[in-house]
């Protein structure tokens, strides 16, 4: 397999990866030993069919979407290892040609991390104003403008796409809760989809850049919930280990707020 990278631009690198026919039916043959224990044919109970017979019954779609899936993770975890990329977002399949008997040919588009340059943040933080009277989230409030203003990076657009997707499907279910359609619901608060797509958007970019710049921040201090107490909140909180990463994500953020507090 033989990847190229095209162009990286905007946080996002483009690559292009040719796979020999040979390395495809490699990943055929992987998709078939994991579909065919599914497959059902009559004569024989299911799963005990002779591999031959049951991958003729294999669904086609089903069969090239698991290729596909297989190819695709091939493709990306060795781009990462390659290039030493930390992926922001999911990667986006631009095109695939599969039509040659040579194998395929496959771009796709990788957001990355932005750059986040630091500097002298303890500085910016301690010429916020705020009043004796500001409230603890009010100073929070003013400390994430002062972030969001202050740093510059190329957030991937492909990221800020899936937040606006994601911001839609929630208005959307939320109209339908009201017994309305995404559109009729528009028109009632009197605006267009492309003005709440450009609300959202920049909403989506300044949430991204904070929690980018506040995971920068985090990492320099060395902030890192240890073991024990992420356990000991999980079990207090009822939380499932499953939800543990979360949780620490979420610990980490408090203390790093915390530590930008005693700046103010």
């Amino acid at each position: 397999m033989d990847i190229k990278v095209k162009e990286t631009k905007n946080s996002t690198a483009h690559i292009e990866a040719t796979l020999t026919k040979q390395e495809v039916d490699v990943q055929k043959e992987h998709a078939i030993d994991e579909l065919i224990g599914d497959v059902t044919v009559k004569g024989f109970r299911q799963g005990k069919a002779p591999r031959a017979i049951a991958a003729d019954h294999l669904d086609p779609d089903k069969l090239s979407n698991h290729i596909l899936g297989h190819v695709l993770n091939n493709i990306i975890d060795q781009a990462i290892k390659d290039h030493s990329f930390r992926l922001l977002g999911r990667p986006i399949l631009d095109n695939i040609d599969s039509k040659t008997n040579d194998g395929w040919i496959i771009s796709l588009s990788l957001p990355l991390y932005p750059e986040i340059k630091l500097g002298d943040y303890q500085k910016l933080i301690s010429q916020i104003k705020s009043s004796p009277k500001d409230t603890e989230e009010q100073k929070i409030d003013k400390i994430y403008q002062a972030l969001i203003d202050h740093f510059e990076m190329d957030i991937p657009e492909l990221v800020i796409e899936e937040e606006i997707n994601y911001s839609l499907d929630r208005l959307a279910n939320q109209a339908k809760t009201l017994n309305l359609t995404l559109e009729s619901y528009l028109k009632a608060v009197n605006k267009s989809l492309e003005q709440v797509k450009d609300e959202y958007r920049k909403k989506a970019a300044e949430s991204i850049k904070l929690d980018l710049v506040l995971l920068e921040i985090a990492k320099q201090e060395k902030i890192n919930t240890a073991m024990k107490e992420l356990t000991l909140t999980a079990k207090a909180g009822n939380i499932p280990d499953s939800q543990l990463a979360q949780l620490k994500s979420i610990m980490d953020r408090r203390k790093t707020i915390e530590l930008l507090l005693k700046l103010c």
